[in-house]
């Protein structure tokens, strides 16, 4: 099948192509083909250490992309990297293979306090991708990205009062020098250290969540925030596989326009994310800014500890902006802030720049902070099918004034788990297994962004705790319409408040019928 054939189906319409499963297909067998493996002359870093900064790896790459293009091969082995303040340590050109000899050999490991920014590999182009023709054509395959975070370090103080219990709490500084909202903190170093971000800030009291308690006197380190492991900006034709990403004080992976905020036309497209690692980064393991055809698929993200901490987050600033035919499936997520993300802006998206999203498949487990899933404002529809999603601290799955989303065939088990031992007073139960809502201002509904011809069928909702933590199985508080809530099982709620499934009074022209209760 050809390249362009396979185009035409990925953008015929979905009743035309069947069943879902059939452009989920067609969509990654697409990508596949438009991914081209850059191919020729081999090049090797250590022809070139001699006075580099990289261990011979960006001179390779030059040499490479002077060549026309070919395969870096770097070997098994821990290269440091060194780079100017404000500049990133690696450059990705066009046509470039980057090939290591395996995640657990290959480590380009960012040096200490580098304040690198802003990430520690970028893409020529990154500051201006309408230069000149988008970067393009570039494999990442076989090496580790250790961006050190706890080893970027701008300010030390301490805590002037103990953080008695683990959960939400305050912080109190000896000093509040540099610490706002989103700062970055490095607590207790030693064995008991946790990295945390400031949640909220108001009058200069902090926030933050803890799976510690820490002293009074305790260490912190203030660590450097904005510093991504791979930011590509306007990049098409990208391939990232078995590459592991950890310890980023910001996301592992931002797919963007642009850097610094100013607006341009060249947006990445084509990208393909599998078999890759993301441990520990803080912000993200992925962000998707500005970004279409992307397939993230078979990974796995570990401790992603940040705000808002998702494995990934579909998250475009602008209506301009895309999101349109991101699949997101068979992916492995655990002891997240949050699990996996579709956030559309607060301004009305243009429907053809956000639509035929898919998160299938996807196991989660262990969100310590909120919800498993969540598709804020998708106006055009999303799919959300076959995944399982066990031990959220909120809800399993939030629908927040979005519409056309398929919710089907996932499996739920104990939304509102508590994670924090010591921490996890009884009170009644407030999660949901699926929560369809409109949002919490009016803002949502002044626009037309209610809860509109959803479809939530054949899911497994169960609450196993004792007391349960899960007061609706299915929770629909909007007042849109539309909607189809059927055949739908739920168990374990709590028996003294909750419902198997909750409708509001305000609902209106919706089908909801056959959920059965166990």
């Amino acid at each position: 099948m050809s390249a362009k054939l396979l185009f035409d189906l990925l953008n015929a319409p979905r009743g035309w192509l069947g069943h879902w499963r059939t452009h989920h297909f067609v969509f990654l067998a697409a990508l596949q083909i438009f991914q081209t493996n850059p191919s020729g002359k081999v090049f090797s870093p250590t022809s070139f250490q001699a006075e580099s900064k990289t261990g011979g790896i960006q001179e390779a790459i030059d040499a490479a992309s002077k060549a026309g293009g070919g395969r870096v091969q770097i070997p098994a082995g821990t290269f440091i990297l060194h780079a100017s303040p404000g500049q990133p340590a690696i450059l990705l050109r066009s046509s470039v293979s980057l090939e290591g000899a395996g995640p657990d050999n290959t480590i380009l490991k960012l040096e200490a306090n580098s304040r690198v920014q802003p990430a520690v590999m970028v893409n020529q182009d990154y500051t201006n991708p309408d230069a000149a023709e988008p970067d393009h054509d570039i494999t990442l395959q076989g090496f580790t990205v250790d961006v050190a975070a706890s080893q970027q370090v701008l300010h030390d103080t301490g805590l002037a009062r103990d953080i008695s219990v683990a959960g939400e709490g305050n912080l109190v500084f000896q000093s509040n020098e540099g610490i706002a909202r989103d700062s970055l903190l490095l607590i207790d170093p030693g064995p008991n250290e946790e990295i945390v971000p400031i949640l909220s800030e108001s009058a200069g009291n902090f926030r933050a969540f803890f799976m510690h308690p820490h002293a009074r006197g305790a260490r912190v380190e203030e660590l450097v925030g904005r510093l991504h492991g791979l930011a590509l900006v306007g990049v098409q034709n990208l391939r990232i596989q078995d590459v592991t990403v950890r310890n980023a004080p910001m996301d592992g992976v931002y797919l963007t326009s642009t850097i610094d905020g100013k607006p341009h036309r060249t947006y990445c497209e084509k990208i393909s994310i599998q078999r890759c690692n993301f441990i520990a980064c803080h912000r993200n393991g992925i962000s998707i800014i500005d970004a279409e055809d992307v397939a993230i698929a078979n990974n796995k993200f570990r401790d992603i500890i940040g705000d808002p901490g998702g494995p990934v987050d579909v998250e475009p600033n602008t209506p301009e902006e895309h999101g349109a035919r991101i699949a997101i499936t068979n992916n492995d997520v655990f002891r997240c802030y949050r699990g996996i993300m579709v956030s559309l802006p607060l301004s009305a998206p243009k429907p053809e720049n956000f639509k035929d999203e898919e998160i299938i498949g996807n196991n989660i487990d262990g969100i310590l902070y909120g919800w498993g899933l969540s598709v804020v404002r998708q106006q055009a529809g999303a799919i959300v099918a076959d995944n399982s999603i066990s031990g959220a601290a909120g809800d399993g799955i939030v629908l927040i004034g979005s519409s056309g989303a398929h919710v089907k065939d996932n499996i739920i088990v104990d939304p509102g788990r508590c994670h924090t031992v010591g921490n996890c007073p009884i009170k009644q139960a407030t999660a949901a297994g699926i929560r369809i809502t409109d949002g919490s201002s009016s803002s949502n509904r002044s626009i037309g962004n209610t809860a509109t011809g959803n479809v939530v069928t054949g899911n497994k909702i169960t609450d196993n705790q004792e007391p349960p933590t899960m007061e609706y199985g299915i929770d629909f508080s909007s007042i849109g319409g539309g909607n189809t809530i059927v055949g739908n099982v739920v168990s374990g709620f709590d028996p003294k408040h909750g419902a198997a499934v909750h409708v509001s009074a305000e609902a209106r022209s919706n089908i909801i019928a056959n959920n059965s209760r166990q």
